[in-house]
């Protein structure tokens, strides 16, 4: 894309719908930078495609299919540019606009003025699941028991994953930050900028990199998954060292991995962070909810250890002062009011205490009914079997939903369904915020709503 902007054939902060007519007006004030960094709110594809029964890997979607689902849309999960949430649209979307600014393929585009150039011969986007690569991994997991099974995307889209490559290949492609030889100097910083929200506040996510600190020195880096394919490609300039692993085992922690291989080469570190006592306060129990977005937080107490997180749940690491830390720098911080989430990628956000809530198995038949959505194309129907609350989501299984607070359930998965009521009191759909991070405070998909029937 800086390629494209670079050539004068158009602006990262163009309107994404110069480019994309078929979205929705809610797309307008979306510009392709805020799709590059993640800021532009809008909902993920693959997320949209779970409620409607067929998750990403169970059929073989195309970029036509994605463009439709996305064009459906009527909402952002944010209003753009005010906070970061991955989304897999973004890439997908982006790399329709280089198609048609261009007059080429994705592939032939990324090919000429990318991979070629720059000597990455065993490079390519896997535009067609069924052509025969020789080389090519397959991705497997493996099985409780002992053994293996294939996990292998049948889809025919790119932008969001499915290059084709190898670890030299990738190597090449960091020495570009190194030593540029496409797109010069001012191609490799604006890549490396982390982006900056409406507020004002810096996030720690670039045109496509994440930049973050790893013993106290800048790393640039960013991760994969798809199917049973694990990716990491991480750089850290002030060492002058790269690192990039691939893997086709689908349960390998590789950024972990990533930088054990790191460790080999960089000095001896040394923590001198100061070690705090735990202050867990029996007090900071209980569920805490953001009004803004209906997140939910569930906090435990365990052996002087506080937990979030439903079942075993996430230990976090106490700072001191009523502080822990969730991952990658967010943390906690618990006061009187309830608690703050603070994360790089927002604005901090207040969490209040909220009651949980234990319907009877009477209470659950209001909910019970079909609901359907015209943006996921999809019908819900909701019933009460053994007592809980259940969805049947054609043409997949039955999912128990569990309660939260009033009117808010959660599936396995911690996807929330928050059912609305009209002016009578009485149950007229619900809102889902799926594939949500508890660590960010954010989900792929926010208030998607589901009419009752």
């Amino acid at each position: 894309m800086e390629v494209l902007a670079q050539d004068g054939k158009l602006s990262l902060d163009d309107s994404i719908r110069k480019y994309l007519p078929e979205l929705s007006s809610a797309y307008e004030p979306v510009t392709i930078r805020e799709m590059l960094n993640h800021t532009s709110g809008i909902r993920d594809w693959g997320t949209i495609t779970d409620l409607a029964g067929w998750p990403r890997g169970k059929r073989a979607h195309t970029m036509p299919i994605v463009l439709d689902i996305l064009s459906r849309q009527r909402a952002l999960n944010f209003p753009a540019g005010t906070q970061y949430s991955y989304s897999n649209s973004n890439y997908n979307l982006l790399a329709m606009i280089v198609e048609r600014v261009s007059g080429k393929s994705f592939p032939d585009f990324t090919r000429e003025r990318l991979f070629t150039p720059l000597g990455m011969t065993s490079s390519g986007w896997r535009d067609d699941y069924s052509r025969v690569v020789k080389g090519r991994a397959y991705g497997y997991d493996p099985v409780k028991g002992g053994g293996y099974r294939a996990n292998m995307h049948y889809e025919n889209i790119y932008g969001n994953c499915c290059l084709m490559t190898t670890v030299g290949d990738l190597l090449t492609w960091n020495e570009n930050f190194r030593t540029p030889r496409v797109g010069g100097q001012a191609f490799v910083d604006a890549m490396q900028t982390p982006g900056v929200l409406k507020s004002g506040d810096k996030i720690d996510y670039a045109l496509g990199l994440f930049v973050n600190d790893y013993h106290a020195k800048r790393e640039i880096s960013h991760g994969g998954a798809t199917a049973g394919y694990r990716a990491f490609l991480m750089r850290l300039p002030d060492d002058d060292l790269s690192v990039a692993l691939l893997c086709n085992r689908g349960d390998v922690n590789i950024g972990s991995l990533a930088h054990k291989v790191a460790d080999v080469f960089l000095p001896p570190f040394k923590d001198t962070t100061p070690t705090r006592a735990a202050d867990a306060d029996a007090a900071f129990a209980g569920l805490y909810r953001d009004p803004l977005t209906d997140a939910i937080i569930p906090v435990q107490i365990s052996d002087k250890k506080v937990m979030v997180g439903f079942g075993r749940g996430l230990e976090l690491r106490p700072l001191g002062n009523g502080r822990y830390g969730v991952r990658e720098g967010n943390e906690l911080r618990f006061d009187k009011e309830g608690l703050i989430l603070v994360t790089g990628h927002k604005a901090p956000a207040r969490y209040v205490r909220i009651d949980a809530a234990t319907p009877s198995a009477v209470a659950l038949e209001e909910y019970a009914g079909t609901y359907f959505s015209d943006e996921v194309g999809s019908t819900l129907r909701l019933s009460v079997i053994g007592g809980k609350l259940t969805v049947h989501i054609q043409p997949g299984s039955d999912v128990t939903l569990m309660p939260t607070y009033a009117d808010a359930f959660r599936d396995d998965a911690s996807d929330l369904a928050h059912f609305t009521r009209d002016a009578s009191g009485k149950i007229n759909g619900f809102d889902i915020a799926a594939d949500f991070s508890m660590g960010e405070g954010t989900g792929r998909v926010a208030r998607l709503h589901f009419t009752k029937q």
